[in-house]
């Protein structure tokens, strides 16, 4: 059965050369699985809920920026409008006949 000390007084598993040797490796590995988990990390789709969720709360914080909202800018008072008109008006209409005609009214509807 072979020795498990190499040097005098140095056992086996702390052996200069096999560790060294060793922790190159584990470095190595180490290395290799964290490129590995980086590129499965990028490779993966992201998750519909979250990019929903977070289209929700960016669509909710732009409301309330006062360059990009128009009710925060409204009330600060930093815009304002012209009152509105309309481009085409309609045209003045006979006035309605009102219940009960009054005296005026019945002469004229009984042709008096």
């Amino acid at each position: 059965m072979p020795s498990l000390i190499f040097s005098q007084g140095v056992p086996f598993f702390l052996s200069t050369r096999r560790t060294m040797k060793k922790s190159k490796q584990y470095i190595l590995l180490a290395l290799v699985i964290a490129i590995v988990a980086a590129f499965a990390y990028l490779m993966t789709p992201p998750n519909p809920l979250r990019q929903k969720i977070n289209s929700d709360i960016a669509k909710v914080n732009a409301r309330f920026t006062p360059s990009e909202s128009i009710d925060l800018s409204m009330a600060m008072k930093m815009s304002s409008h012209d009152p509105p008109f309309m481009l085409n008006p309609p045209e003045e209409v006979p006035p309605l006949l009102l219940f009960p005609p009054s005296a005026e009214d019945l002469a004229k509807l009984s042709g008096e």
